[in-house]
């Protein structure tokens, strides 16, 4: 049912306010991304980067992937999840897609995949010296889309 709450979500959100994208990625950059980071996409971020690149709506921002411009964190989830392995030991399956600008961000648990190959998202920081999860928040990337534009269509 999960890959039916992404395509609902992906609905929803063009009702939001303040929505926008970036545009789809290409086949290219989506496999640069994937080499970078090690891991193969699952179908629906796949489907998110192809499509629409990059989420925002009335205050949230779903990170995009940009393999070309590795200096700017903010919103780039390639960027950021080398960034914070390097500097800070994030687990290699967690790619970060959500920052709850609390010291939490949301990240995409590549090391925990259901049956249909989908990542369940989880809640974590850094508390120092390693990353502590606090809770999984959905069970795949559609859900996690879902639930936030759930709380914010008009």
């Amino acid at each position: 049912m999960s890959y039916q709450n992404y395509i609902k979500a992906m609905e929803l959100a063009p009702k939001c306010r303040f929505y926008t994208t970036a545009g789809g990625k290409s086949q290219e950059e989506i496999g640069r991304s994937e080499e970078l980071l090690g891991i193969q996409f699952s179908r629906q971020c796949r489907q998110f980067y192809e499509q629409y690149g990059y989420l925002s709506f009335f205050g949230n921002e779903i990170f995009g992937i940009d393999p070309d411009d590795l200096d700017e964190l903010e919103g780039n989830s390639v960027a950021y999840a080398l960034n914070d392995r390097k500097e800070y030991g994030l687990p290699v399956k967690w790619i970060p897609i959500y920052n709850y600008e609390d010291g939490l961000m949301a990240y995409l648990d590549y090391s925990s995949l259901k049956d249909d190959g989908e990542p369940r998202v989880i809640m974590a920081g850094f508390n120092g010296s390693a990353y502590q999860i606090e809770e999984t928040i959905a069970e795949d990337f559609g859900d996690f889309v879902l639930g936030l534009v759930g709380q914010n269509y008009q």
